[in-house]
Order: C-alpha cells, then sequence, then structure tokens
C-alpha cells in the first residue's frame, strides 16, 4: 500500500483526474469471491464465470402452431389425407404414419417423419381427414432443436451484470442458479452538524442531507450493498467513533462533508488517528477537488466533498470505477456526442459539466443542462451523465465531439453483454 503514493505523488495533492483514478482503483487488489445465488434473486448481481450453452433451444423440433405435421413428399395439392394421432405440448413425440396427417398443438414434439406443419386456418377438415389445398415446403411451421440457442454456444461473459434478459435464458438452460459476485458492502457517512436526515424538522441554518440518499440509490443501481450511518457531529472523537464502526464490515466507506482543511472537517485526522492511509488527498477536478482516498483497516476508503453535484461528480467518476474493479466488470463505457453548447473554460483541471443526451439525424447531442454551481440540484432533474473535458482542453464549440459518461449503463452497453451464436 505506501508504494502506491510515491507511484503517484499522492502524498503532495492535486493529482491529475486520470492518476487519482489509477491510485484508487490499485487499492483493490483482486475482485469480490464468489458466491451461488438463487436465478430468481440474482438480478443486479455480477456474474462469477463464464456461461458456455448446456442445451440445445428448443431442445426438440416442435410445431409453431397448431395445426397438422406432415411428410410434404406424401402431399399433392387439392388432395386429402386422414387424420391419425394427436400430439400436446409436453407428450412424447410420435411417429408419423405414411400417408397421413398428425394433429399437433403449438409447443408440441414433432412426429418422427414429418417435415412441416400446415396451420389449421390453412386446411378444411371433415370429420377425420384434411383437404391439402397447397403443398408446404419443408421447415414450414417448424421450431428446428438449436435454432435459437445451440449447446455450446458463448451466452453470458464473466462480469455481465445480470437482468432479466439473462435470467430468463438462464432458466430456459435449467439453471435453478448461478454464481455471482459477492455484493460490494459500502458503507454511507455524512458529516455536518448543519444536516438532518429525512424527515426530521429543520431550525434556522440547518439543511437536509441530500448525499445520503443520492448516494444510497446510486450505489444500490450499481448492484451495492449500502449501510447508512448516522449523521456525523463535527467533532474529532465522533468521526473516529463513526469510522471506527464504519469499518468493522465494509468493502468501501464512502463519506461526504469534512474532508477539506476547514475547522470542522476532522475526517483526515480521524482516520490516520485509527492507522488508516491517505495516499490521495485531492484530485484536479470539477467540481470535486476535496477528494481524499485510501486504506481504513481492509476498507477502502473514500472521502468527497459535502456539495452534492461534487459529490455525485466523485461517485460517478472514481467509485464506480472502483466498484467495477472490485466485483470484476469492465468500467462503465463513454457515449461519443456532440456538444450542443460553447463553453469558455480555463485547462489545468478535468471537468464534469452536467448533459442530456438526445438523438438528431442519427448523430447524439449532449445539451448542457443547468447553470453551473457543485451546490445545485435542479440540472439533475434533466442530466442523464457528464460530459468528460480533459485537462488539456480548452474552449468548447458548438458540434464538437464529447465523451459522456452516463450515469447508468445505456442500452447499447448493455446489450454487447450477451452474444448469441
Amino acid at each position: 500500500m505506501n508504494a502506491i503514493a510515491p507511484a503517484f505523488g499522492c502524498v503532495y495533492g492535486g493529482l491529475p483526474f486520470e492518476d487519482a483514478l489509477k491510485c484508487v482503483v490499485g487499492l483493490v487488489e483482486d475482485p469480490l469471491p464468489a458466491e451461488y445465488a438463487i436465478l430468481t434473486y440474482s438480478v443486479g448481481r455480477i456474474l462469477a464465470q463464464d456461461f458456455d450453452a448446456q442445451m440445445n433451444l428448443p431442445a426438440f423440433d416442435q410445431s409453431a402452431m397448431d395445426g397438422y405435421a406432415v411428410h410434404c413428399a406424401d402431399l399433392t395439392a387439392g388432395g386429402w389425407l386422414p387424420i391419425i394421432g394427436r400430439t400436446a405440448a409436453g407428450e412424447a413425440p410420435c411417429v408419423l404414419a405414411q400417408g397421413s396427417a398428425h394433429r399437433i398443438l403449438t409447443g408440441a414434439a414433432l412426429p418422427s417423419g414429418a417435415d412441416a406443419v400446415i396451420a389449421q386456418e390453412d386446411v378444411r377438415r371433415e370429420a377425420s381427414r384434411i383437404h391439402v389445398a397447397v403443398v408446404p415446403s419443408p421447415g414450414m411451421n417448424v421450431r428446428r432443436r438449436g435454432e435459437d440457442i445451440r449447446r455450446g454456444d458463448e451466452l453470458l461473459a464473466a462480469g455481465t451484470l445480470l437482468d432479466w434478459r439473462h435470467l430468463t435464458v438462464l432458466a430456459a438452460q435449467g439453471l435453478a442458479g448461478i454464481r455471482v459476485r459477492r455484493r460490494p458492502k459500502v458503507v454511507l457517512l455524512s458529516g455536518g452538524q448543519e444536516l438532518r436526515g429525512l424527515g426530521e424538522s429543520l431550525t434556522a441554518g440547518q439543511s437536509r442531507d441530500t448525499n445520503m440518499p443520492m448516494l444510497a440509490a446510486l450505489l444500490t443501481a450499481w448492484g451495492a450493498h449500502v449501510r447508512p450511518m448516522p449523521i456525523m457531529e463535527d467533532s474529532p472523537a465522533a468521526v473516529g467513533r463513526a469510522l471506527e464502526a464504519a469499518a468493522v464490515d465494509a468493502d468501501l466507506i464512502l463519506s461526504t462533508g469534512g474532508i477539506s482543511v476547514g475547522d470542522e472537517d476532522h475526517v483526515r485526522d480521524a482516520l490516520r488517528a485509527l492507522g488508516g492511509h491517505l495516499p490521495v488527498l485531492k484530485v484536479a477536478m470539477k467540481p470535486g477537488k476535496p477528494l481524499a482516498a485510501g486504506k481504513l483497516g481492509n476498507a477502502v476508503f473514500i472521502g468527497l466533498p459535502g456539495n452534492p453535484m461534487a459529490a455525485l461528480t466523485g461517485t460517478v467518476a472514481i467509485v464506480r470505477p472502483l466498484l467495477a474493479r472490485m466485483t470484476g466488470t469492465a468500467p462503465a463505457a463513454t457515449i461519443r456526442a456532440h456538444a450542443s453548447f460553447d463553453m469558455h473554460r480555463k485547462p489545468g483541471r478535468t471537468e464534469f459539466v452536467p448533459v442530456s443526451l438526445h438523438q438528431q439525424d442519427a448523430s447524439v447531442w449532449a445539451a448542457r443542462v443547468g447553470p453551473d454551481g457543485s451546490g445545485r440540484l435542479g440540472p439533475l432533474l434533466a442530466a442523464t451523465g457528464f460530459a468528460v473535458l480533459s485537462a488539456q482542453d480548452a474552449d468548447i464549440h458548438h458540434g464538437a465531439m464529447l465523451d459522456i459518461l452516463p450515469f447508468m449503463p445505456s442500452a447499447a452497453e448493455t446489450s454487447r453483454e450477451m452474444s448469441y451464436g
């Protein structure tokens, strides 16, 4: 651990964003262990192993329609066939009698010797025979074994965030459960004597803690197991007690507020007093510069600013890649979009600008939402992600290509998790 600080110059503070991110992700050596989870409770979990198809889908040739199974070579347009036999879904397959039609229902196994199904609405039935006006082609209205998924197909890769699509396919493969990564245990701390929790009344000069519900909801959506703790009092002893309690059973301790160097900012000193290590103290990013990261016992610690937009920026840009490392997933993919705004800026810090995305003439455009301000909440209602402006970028002009870091995975990103043979 101590080797991290010299490698990145972390102890001096003001790291370039890219170096700070490497430093933080490097605090985790290996992904969290795998565990078995019942399939119906695996949504939002991270697959711990590659999964190849273990059986064909469909598992047997079957009818796609209610109708009559036939052997096409036995038919003559305008001819009649006797109906011999009947098979419903779930019944064992039969043998097609030569020169006959076999009554069959949707999903039922195709009789041996049959190569097509004539839909019941396409024939005229009289008693126990049917009139065939048009001879079908072989394979008509038949679902062939393995035409959807073949045994051995590569279906899911380790690191896939499981959703309803994946669970549907895994259930069809006969699985009752699957090996997934243990959820990261994240403890949330908020500091500030001016803060009050949900539902608590306010007095003059007090504010509601919005970081706790915001981060709890976001981290839960990303697959973490979140444990919020009471708001910390602004005293070294109280902060120390809270940190010590948080580290008991946590993979990540995430605090907001009290991380800078003000009179009431006690988190850094309290963490060091407990034997913690902080190789990152501040980052050249906007918003969110006063960001600290390190270890406390076996837990990674990240201290975020108290302003909500700054706390969100640190969570999306740094905490999410850290969680990806813990769960063995790939970092969130960025989306390329055209800027639909002009922006004057001074290079030197990586900047995260709230934007909303929209489609126009087959191109994706990013519109800036709301005015600047790390304490603002209004822009979040319209924003879908951050435009990431590198430290080298100067003024942004309308039409320029931007990298957009979405708050949640995009449909294009999640669709790449499943492949079909």
